[in-house]
């Protein structure tokens, strides 16, 4: 099984090599692997009727649409020396499970299951496939979030969770001992720095919201938000991305702290995945878990992209500047906090939490509140105070 090259070209605005091929289905279904539905966690499986009956054309010989692929950024370096010997890059390109689908999943679910169900497909029916060599984390997160935006109706959750299925390898390499798990990967979270893919998305989208609020109630007020997002140059996506990482790398820091600090009463770190179970997991099982959960994280990274918004760049340098200092100033406290401590005020974060009256308010919206804005007071005071005052003064 093999695939042809038709030609190469290069995307302009990203510079980035494309390469055209032709193959047949059977050689398409080797490249994809057998694991192409994990690039697209929230894409599911379409049950159309059209669908039904696209199925029956494929099997019946149809010309299918072209379908582009992105080559893993891992990949990328050592392909592209290899475009100018035809041979070299079919070789390259062949290879299992070397691509992300970034169009096509519907059809290559009905491929995939037609082939499974024994249908044999001939060498002759082809398919056409576009073959994306980007390994530069910024071109990637323009291309994703901001270029689709303006192809398909995409959501920027979507969109997020595309950027980080395909960059999660080269995330996880920029920051030492970092896990981003999938619900696929079948695990637990059950050491530090290991966070849900999902958890992960949100706090990117609220970091490039500035928002700890992902949905609004407010359909007006939730496209006036996404849109502000996207109206970005790729110099400012970029930036915002490695603002993302590095504190990301600060708050993956702090969890190994959370983690040493509140296993204070026997536990250990085999526990259940507490994510989705916030309220019912025991007491030292929440707190040591306390960071992965995706309120404290989406709060968090909200809160950092509130606290250093500014029109002018030099109040923005300031502001970062504090919010270096307060965390610093946190981690410090932390890893002189002794085991069985209470450094983050957990105590008087749960009280002031379970404080508010389901009744009345929405609690998930309330924690969210009190975290932003208890974040944002510790930031302001460069950490000079105790997360105890931050926590009350955010409740006022």
């Amino acid at each position: 099984m093999t695939l042809t090259v038709l030609g190469t070209t290069r995307d302009l605005r990203s510079n980035t090599p494309v390469v055209y091929c032709q193959m047949s289905i059977p050689t398409y279904l080797n490249v994809v692997g057998e694991d192409f539905g994990n690039f697209t966690i929230q894409r599911r499986r379409e049950s159309h009727k059209a669908y039904q009956r696209l199925s029956q054309d494929i099997k019946n010989g149809a010309l299918l649409p072209s379908i582009t692929l992105a080559v893993k950024p891992e990949y990328v370096r050592d392909i592209i020396p290899q475009l100018s010997d035809v041979n070299a890059t079919c070789s390259a390109l062949s290879r299992s499970g070397r691509v992300d689908i970034l169009d096509g999943l519907q059809r290559t679910y009905i491929m995939y299951d037609l082939a499974q169900a024994g249908h044999s497909f001939t060498e002759e029916q082809k398919i056409l496939v576009e073959f994306w060599l980007e390994d530069d984390i910024r071109k990637l997160i323009y291309r994703i979030i901001v270029l689709n935006a303006g192809q398909k109706p995409m959501s920027i959750r979507h969109q997020v969770e595309l950027l980080f299925m395909s960059l999660k390898a080269s995330i996880e390499g920029q920051i030492e001992n970092l896990q981003i798990y999938t619900e696929r990967d079948t695990t637990r979270r059950r050491r530090s720095r290991k966070f849900p893919l999902n958890v992960v998305v949100s706090a990117y989208q609220a970091h490039i919201t500035a928002s700890s609020e992902l949905q609004k109630d407010n359909i007006i007020a939730n496209k006036m938000q996404i849109e502000a997002a996207l109206d970005s140059s790729e110099q400012e996506i970029s930036d915002q991305f490695q603002l993302f990482i590095k504190y990301l790398r600060l708050y993956s820091d702090i969890d190994d702290e959370v983690f040493r600090i509140y296993q204070s009463d026997g536990a250990d770190s085999d526990l259940p995945d507490p994510i989705e179970n916030y309220d019912i997991i025991s007491k030292t099982s929440r707190n040591i878990h306390w960071l992965a959960t995706e309120n404290v994280f989406v709060s968090f990274f909200a809160a950092v992209a509130q606290f250093t918004s500014s029109e002018l760049p030099e109040n923005v340098r300031l502001k970062m500047e504090r919010l270096d200092r307060a965390l610093e100033t946190l981690l410090k406290k932390m890893r002189e906090a002794e085991v069985g401590s209470d450094p983050l005020d957990l105590e008087t974060f749960d009280r002031l939490r379970m404080g508010n009256n389901p009744r009345k308010v929405n609690v998930g919206a309330a924690t969210r509140k009190l975290l932003v804005n208890g974040f944002k007071e510790y930031f302001r005071d460069e950490g000079d105070s105790a997360l105890n005052r931050a926590w009350q003064l955010a409740s006022e």
